[in-house]
């Protein structure tokens, strides 16, 4: 983790980091609660998103793009949406790609999408993504 960050939420299948000011949270979970597919963890976890009251991610907008990691096939989403009572938007880009032990690893960096932000999310999730072991449990 980048110096200063500090871990946010973890449980036995995520741990989530959260940056020093607060602008951006990196996360990663690995489990197989959607499916052992990249497809199908992709389609569970925005069947979540899309209920709002539960998510609380207002106003989504989805891109979906089918991608490799380690030459596996992976699915890379780009989600715009607010929070409730928050009016600067935010973005998330999340990766899922088969992992080691039936699971689906599920990369994530959640940001701000203020003008410098959006760059500092960019290089955040390359690195991480760069870095990603997707053969650990």
């Amino acid at each position: 983790m980048p110096e200063g960050w500090r871990l946010d939420a973890s449980d036995d299948l995520r741990r989530n980091w959260k940056s020093p000011d607060g602008a951006h949270v990196l996360g990663c979970k690995r489990d197989s609660f959607n499916g052992t597919t990249a497809d199908a963890a992709a389609d569970g976890q925005l069947a979540w998103y899309r209920k709002t009251a539960e998510s609380a991610m207002e106003g989504l907008q989805v891109q979906r793009t089918r991608t490799a990691q380690d030459g596996k096939d992976a699915v890379l989403l780009t989600l715009d949406y607010h929070w409730p009572g928050q009016s600067a938007p935010r973005r998330r880009v999340e990766l899922f790609v088969t992992g080691g032990a039936g699971q689906v690893c599920q990369l994530l960096v959640d940001s701000e999408a203020g003008a410098g932000r959006l760059a500092e999310q960019a290089g955040l999730f390359d690195t991480s993504r760069a870095r990603l072991r997707t053969d650990v449990r």
